[in-house]
């Protein structure tokens, strides 16, 4: 009867410990959500004002279709615009093939050198000279990173690198390139608009470079055979190509600082690898369903009456990063990627009241505190950016329709997604 009352008591603390136990477990891996946004300029216009038109010169841009593209929230206005862009396309030039050479020798077993020979290569650029000029209204967006009081974690760590730093020595190491006679050159007038009214906001290089190498050769009139017959043609090929990649440039250059860019963002978040996990489906369920109601944004539409339906998950990730604690080595990585998920959620839907919070509340976490910062800096940005731009979130209301080829993929970069050493 004892040894049955022992039995039935380590069944019951086993099963008391069992998501303890589970917690120890956990091992995940990316899973990627994209989300339609907006993408906010550097520059703000005020909406009544948002009139452009576009201009092309220069020799090499003949074939150049100036409209193809456009800068997205605003109006094409030919007459009177408030914005003109001026793409010059002016020149293009090719390098001197320059002769390479590298001594090289095959040794036997006992290191003596059999034979001994010399490889050759050639290697020549072309450059497409391109500039773009903007007119108009300049009111760009410059964010001063906010001041504030460092965390005890940051103070301590701060000391600590200063102190590894107090033995090291500046070796500096400069080195110079060397610059090649131009062989062909074809540069043409490179100008904006003459007696424009608009100011001139500004000139962006557009340059373009292409470079080209043959393979080794032991023959330097073999390698520079090579160069003439194939590699040469291609940098003529690149001549006629030049001037679209450099209009492409130019409007994203447009895009990037007056337009209203229809992006789709993916987002990374932490899917759980550990199927016998107490947390297991619950855990994927809130993955799945995020990456669902995230499908369902458009970049035109608010996402007010969408808000609501991310709540349950909000709150079944901050519930995971409060009950571990941060003295809990074995639940380090549940926790972390629980607060990963959390943040990236918030962030996308526009929250940055409740994730600046969130971060400032773990930024003396020592399992958080990177993230936290991180986080903390970019929601404080790009809150500041929407109030710049007289919106709440990246996702407004427009009848302006795009095609899917015109819709560009941002890639966030995945930054200590794992923590270290929990794969």
């Amino acid at each position: 009867m004892i040894k049955l009352r022992r039995y039935i008591l380590l069944l019951s603390c086993c099963l008391l410990a069992s998501p303890f136990v589970n917690a120890q477990k956990a091992k995940f891996k990316n899973s990627v959500a994209t989300v339609q946004k907006t993408r906010l300029p550097r520059h703000y216009v005020d909406p009544a004002n948002r009139t452009y038109n576009l201009f092309k010169k220069g020799t090499y841009s003949t074939n150049v279709e100036t409209h193809e593209k456009r800068i997205f929230g605003w109006t094409l206005d030919q007459e009177n615009p408030n914005l003109k862009g001026v793409i010059s396309i002016y020149g293009f030039s090719i390098g001197k093939a320059r002769r390479n050479s590298q001594k090289k020798e095959k040794k036997d077993k006992d290191g003596n050198v059999t034979e001994s020979w010399t490889e050759y290569t050639y290697t020549a650029s072309a450059e497409g000279r391109a500039t773009l000029y903007i007119y108009g209204e300049d009111n760009r967006f410059e964010y001063e990173r906010k001041k504030r009081k460092k965390s005890k974690a940051e103070l301590n760590r701060e000391a600590a690198e200063a102190a590894q730093k107090e033995d090291l020595a500046d070796n500096p190491f400069l080195s110079s390139e060397d610059i090649s006679e131009a062989e062909e050159s074809d540069i043409g007038e490179n100008a904006g608009l003459d007696g424009e009214a608009l100011q001139l906001v500004s000139t962006i290089d557009l340059d373009i470079t292409e470079e080209v190498t043959t393979g080794a050769h032991r023959s330097a009139t073999a390698a520079y055979n090579e160069y003439r017959e194939k590699r040469r043609p291609q940098l003529f090929d690149f001549r006629a190509k030049y001037p679209d990649m450099a209009y492409s440039n130019a409007m994203r250059r447009l895009n990037y600082l007056y337009g209203y860019t229809p992006v789709n963002s993916r987002i990374y978040l932490r899917a759980m690898k550990s199927d016998k996990h107490i947390e297991y489906k619950k855990w994927n369920d809130a993955v799945q369903a995020t990456q669902t109601l995230f499908k369902a944004f458009r970049y035109n539409e608010s996402i007010a009456d969408k808000q609501a339906k991310f709540d349950p998950i909000i709150d079944y990730y901050a519930r995971l990063v409060d009950r571990f604690a941060d003295s809990d080595r074995k639940a380090k990585k549940i926790k972390y990627a629980a607060f990963q998920n959390l943040t990236n959620i918030l962030f996308y839907l526009d929250r940055h009241d409740e994730l600046i919070s969130l971060c400032e509340g773990q930024l003396d976490s020592k399992v958080l505190d990177k993230q936290a910062k991180r986080m903390l800096e970019k929601s404080e940005k790009l809150r500041a950016h929407l109030a710049f731009h007289r919106v709440e979130t990246c996702h407004f209301e427009s009848m302006e329709e795009i095609a899917e080829d015109e819709m560009e993929t941002e890639e966030v970069v995945e930054e200590e997604a794992v923590v270290e050493g929990a794969e």
